[in-house]
């Protein structure tokens, strides 16, 4: 078990942009910011967005697309550093127009509406390294 303590840093509320994706604006406000490691969540509406899945028998991330507009009903998630740049790990709630829910790894999502809370955590950088036994970069020593 890896286990590190931090200490509460800046918080940010955002408004993100209309049209933009998600996750490009999340990495970019941590990047332009200093952010290496911090904890996030968001919601509001997409207007189309990608989810992933990991299939642990092949080690493969697998994605499907909703070309619709959805809710963003609940997004929380993680910053770390991966290859020397903030990387954001997001796990999304979508909910289309009859109120049928989709979930996963959020891998892109353009805006309709969103805000974003984004919570800088103070201390020793977390860092994704490659994982022998999952075949994920996960948290670790380098």
């Amino acid at each position: 078990m890896l286990i590190r303590n931090f200490w509460q840093g800046r918080i940010f509320f955002a408004r993100l942009d209309h049209g933009a994706d998600i996750i490009s604006q999340i990495t970019n406000l941590a990047e332009e910011n200093g952010i290496e490691t911090g904890a996030l969540s968001a919601i509001g509406a997409l207007s189309r967005a990608e989810l992933g899945y990991y299939d642990q028998l092949s080690h493969e991330y697998g994605t499907f697309s909703l070309e619709e507009p959805v809710e963003l009903a609940s997004c929380s998630g993680n910053i770390s550093m991966r290859d020397g740049r903030p990387f954001v790990h997001a796990h999304a709630v979508l909910s289309d127009r009859t109120g049928r829910t989709f979930g996963g790894h959020l891998t892109s999502g353009t805006i309709f509406a969103a805000e974003l809370y984004l919570q800088e955590l103070s201390g020793l950088p977390l860092k994704r390294v490659p994982d022998s036994i999952t075949g994920l970069k996960l948290w670790g020593e380098e």
